[in-house]
């Protein structure tokens, strides 16, 4: 019984031995075909997300860049809008007080023109009524002359002369 015990003793170290053989090769073959692999996967994964955080990393620095950038070009936009709105405020002045003095001289020569026209005016009617005063008083001169007339008949001819004067002033 000794022996069998010994047997089964040696056969089971034998079949331990084989076991912790096989697992070992089990586990190298593994370590081979899975290990590597997996760590390889693993460490370009790693270094994927890493470029990737850096790429965004770089396009937000980029981002905030350009943001500052069009910033200040707002701002001198800006400026420059004012400036253009101001130098067209100044224009729109100035254009203001030409055309009010344009507007002025230009009434001045039409008031001028008037007053030259009234002057005409009055000087040609002035010239009508001394003409018409000539003619009435040279048909007067030839009735008194044609006519040998009495003191009422001159009071009466002088009444109608005036009256003839008054309706010439009330034509003209």
């Amino acid at each position: 019984m000794d022996s069998y015990i010994l047997t089964l003793d040696k056969q089971f170290l034998y079949q331990v031995i084989i076991q912790l053989i096989s697992t070992g090769i089990l586990c190298f073959i593994l370590y081979k075909l899975l290990y590597a692999p997996v760590t390889n996967f693993l460490q370009k994964r790693r270094e994927r997300i890493e470029n990737n955080i850096n790429e965004a990393n770089t396009k937000l620095a980029e981002a905030d860049s350009l943001k500052a950038e069009y910033e200040i070009k707002l701002r001198e936009i800006e400026k420059e809008k004012a400036t253009i709105l101001e130098e067209a405020r100044n224009r729109a002045k100035e254009n203001e007080v030409q055309i009010i003095e344009e507007a002025k001289k230009e009434a001045e020569t039409i008031k001028n023109r008037a007053m030259l026209d009234i002057q005409r005016e009055q000087e040609k009617i002035k010239e009508e009524v001394r003409l018409q005063i000539i003619e009435v008083s040279s048909l007067i001169a030839s009735k008194f002359i044609s006519e040998k007339i009495s003191q009422v008949e001159q009071n009466k001819l002088v009444d109608q002369l005036i009256e003839d004067l008054e309706e010439i002033k009330c034509q003209n």
